[in-house]
Formats: structure tokens, sequence, C-alpha cells
């Protein structure tokens, strides 16, 4: 039987990817290289559509709860932490997309809000990512018995088909990344 959080971990590994990709764009523009607006384009939507509106759609929607439900704290506990950080990504995701115009025209100060914000957002969600996949993830499946971890992968199977087209497409991008 799958454990419950083994899709999540495997989205963190393709959200990982485009993280890396951020990155090494980043350093290549605070270097002194253009901003190429379509990647960062590309990349706020893949966090808008994959790892904001598929991942933590299924986090929030379906995970969180049902851990609160079974008595992990949310407030002042492992999920209000994840939550806080969900809302900080966004932060970072729409400064970085209300600069990028001007960056990608050459705007010094938007370039370097561009770079800071990048960065930013890369050090959260890879610093969250480990804390869910080597801590809160762990604790979901010790937390669950059989029956409620069923439940939970049968609700990850409806939001997965729900959300079939957006996953393929993003995963296809993601992929494609060097």
């Amino acid at each position: 039987m799958m454990e419950v959080c083994e899709s999540l971990v495997a989205e963190h590994d393709i959200i990982l990817r485009v993280l890396d990709s951020l990155e090494k764009e980043a350093a290549e523009v605070d270097s002194g290289a253009a901003v190429r607006g379509d990647f960062f384009a590309d990349s706020v939507a893949f966090v808008r559509e994959f790892a904001d509106g598929v991942h933590h759609k299924k986090e929030e929607g379906i995970l969180f709860p049902r851990m609160a439900t079974a008595g992990v704290p949310n407030e002042g506990g492992p999920i209000g932490v994840m939550l806080y950080e969900h809302d900080e990504g966004r932060a970072h995701i729409r400064v970085m997309d209300g600069v990028l115009a001007k960056a990608a025209d050459g705007d010094g100060e938007e370039r370097r809000t561009l770079i800071r914000e990048t960065r930013g957002y890369v050090a959260l969600l890879r610093a969250h990512i480990m804390k869910e996949n080597m801590i809160l993830f762990p604790m979901a499946d010790r937390v669950f018995d059989q029956p409620g971890k069923t439940a939970i992968l049968a609700a990850f199977a409806e939001a997965e088909a729900a959300d079939a087209e957006v996953t393929a497409k993003r995963r296809r991008w993601a992929e494609g990344l060097v």
C-alpha cells in the first residue's frame, strides 16, 4: 500500500527541479545576463498552476485539515508553519511577477528585486520541502490508520484527476528544464 504522502513527495521532486533552474537563472542575471522574461513568466505560471494550484491545494484542502482533525496542532504547530510558508511563497511569487516586465526591459532596481525575490523563494521552498518530506509527511504516515490513509489517497486521486491536464502540462515544462 502506498504511503499517504508518496505522491506529494514525487511532486516535490518536480518542484525542486524548477527551483534549481530558478536559482541558476537568478545567478546568471546577477552576473549580468539579460532577464529571460519567458523563463521567469513560465516559472511563475508553474508555481501558480502546479506548486500552488495542484500540490498546495492537496495539502491545504485534504491533508492538513485531516491531520488537524487527527490531533496534529494547526495553530502554533507544524501545519501552521507550513501554511505560513505557503503564504510567504505566494508573496515572493507576486513580487517576482510584478517586477518581471520592467526587469526584462533592463530596469536595474527591478532586476535586483527579481533576483532577491527569486533567491528568497528558492531558499524558502527548499527548506519548506525538506521539513515536509522529513517531518510532516512521516508524521502523517504515523497519525493515520489504514482506513484514514485510504480515504486521503482517494481524495488525492480525485484531486489529481481534476487537475490532470494542468499537471501534465506543467510537468512536461519542468522536465524540459536543464
